[in-house]
């Protein structure tokens, strides 16, 4: 006879009418999030990558939702003592203001258009929403009071697919507008300091590097300011982090914010690695070249290379750059702190 497995004759219990119920408000205020963001995506260059947002932050969510679902119906029981009545009412309130934050913002949204008010409340509302929802929403086996470890476990679940739309967003506005102009002077001051320390004669007039005594010129403009790339692979950084950082609370999440951390780093490093590669191909074959092929053909001339522009190719080839040096950190970041580190 074979052995019954441990599973057997376990009943999966049903999800609550009122924790179904909230789910589909947080659907609707993703759809929401996402028209409103919409138009942040198809006008800034800078932020096309948040067209994965809906999709990744659902992923991620279908992905965990193995072990979210039995903290909301009660078939897990995590060990400790529950939560302290005035943490359970602050979380209540503070959820109940999120959600009038995004009403709000969902009727300024309508009637003035986008902008940063309206984009701020929606996704600041809609991430303390989810997050509050899977706070309160977290049941015990018999009708007991869930644990603190259990509903910091749910919240923790949640992170990822709420506080990404605050980078496919708000960012624009907390962040980009804010640091676009200090990060391009500090990318031209690095890149000309590479430049000197290279045997370049050089003279600085704003952005632009001059060579003496050719004179010929090369401007680093907001868009090699490395803001786009920053964006996106802080995006990708939190989503890798989201998904193949491992470990327990609290090792598993500062591992997360290294990942972010090592994101930004990456992607400001080689993208001044890419700007003082183009203006020493400048230096070599005059400031025309970098919008011609390799082979000095121009954008719709005959024979003109699939790879775009040498100065399209070395952004491109930066980028993917980043996302591999990405890739790699991640299971250098998992040994950190791990016993077989300690090995």
């Amino acid at each position: 006879m074979a052995e019954a497995s441990p599973d057997q004759g376990k009943v999966s219990l049903p999800i609550s009418r009122e924790t179904l119920g909230l789910g589909l408000i947080i659907l609707v205020m993703m759809a929401f999030a996402t028209w409103d963001q919409w138009a942040i995506w198809s006008t800034k260059d800078d932020y096309t990558f948040g067209y994965l947002v809906p999709v990744f932050s659902l992923y991620v969510f279908w992905e965990r939702w193995v072990n979210l679902r039995p903290l909301l119906t009660g078939e897990t029981s995590l060990p400790g003592t529950p939560v302290r009545p005035w943490l359970l009412n602050l979380a209540r309130t503070l959820t109940f203001f999120c959600l009038i934050a995004f009403a709000l913002g969902s009727a300024w949204r309508a009637i003035f258009g986008t902008g940063t008010v309206s984009t701020l409340a929606i996704a600041f509302g809609l991430m303390g929403c989810l997050l509050g929802f899977a706070f309160l929403s977290v049941r015990s086996q018999n009708a007991a009071e869930p644990t603190s470890r259990m509903r910091w476990s749910a919240l923790g679940l949640c992170l990822f697919p709420a506080a990404i739309w605050i980078i496919s967003g708000p960012f624009l506005y907390l962040v980009d507008n804010q640091i676009k102009a200090p990060l391009l002077e500090f990318v031209t001051e690095v890149v000309a300091g590479l430049l000197r320390i290279g045997g370049y004669t050089i003279s600085l007039r704003a952005n632009v590097i001059v060579f003496l005594p050719s004179g010929e010129q090369v401007g680093i403009a907001d868009a090699c300011s490395g803001i786009r790339s920053l964006s996106a692979c802080i995006f990708v950084g939190a989503f890798l982090g989201a998904l193949w950082i491992e470990g327990s609370f609290p090792g598993v999440f500062i591992r997360r914010i290294l990942m972010i951390g090592v994101s930004a780093f990456s992607a400001i490093v080689l993208n001044i690695a890419r700007n003082t590669y183009l203006a020493m191909y400048v230096s070599s074959h005059g400031a025309k070249a970098i919008d011609c092929d390799y082979a000095g053909l121009e954008p719709g001339q005959a024979g003109f290379s699939s790879f775009g522009t040498v100065h399209d190719f070395a952004g491109n080839a930066a980028m993917v750059a980043t996302f591999l040096v990405l890739i790699a950190c991640v299971p250098l970041l998992n040994r950190l702190g791990s016993s077989r580190a300690k090995a």
